[in-house]
């Protein structure tokens, strides 16, 4: 999986493109790591360019959950779609890091 940093208004957001599955876990793990070092109130992971989840996936996605919740920042995963959805549907991740269409839907809804 590729993953890319960028800030869009006033969020940190991380760009997941290809299999976001075990063996990304390293990857995923130092991306959070610099995030954490900084000062964003909201983080969003754009997913729109996933091709596949799995267990792995959700575990790394619900402790980044209480991870982050503990510093008092926002999560939200942008873009779900396909199988990938489905997945995140069947998993619940939604109880844990809201799902939303778009990042600006998804920083609309922090300011609610």
């Amino acid at each position: 999986m590729q993953i890319a940093h960028r800030t869009h208004r006033t969020a940190d957001v991380l760009d997941l493109v290809g299999q976001f599955n075990f063996g990304a876990r390293k990857d995923f793990t130092a991306a959070l790591d610099k995030l954490k070092q900084g000062h964003s109130t909201h983080i969003l992971f754009n997913v729109k360019q996933v091709t596949f989840v799995d267990s792995a996936a959700i575990g790394l996605l619900a402790l980044a959950a209480q991870q982050f919740k503990g510093q008092n920042r926002r999560l939200g995963i942008v873009g779900a779609q396909g199988t990938v959805k489905q997945v995140f549907d069947l998993a619940h991740i939604g109880k844990l890091i809201p799902l939303f269409l778009t990042e600006d839907a998804a920083l609309n809804a922090k300011a609610a």
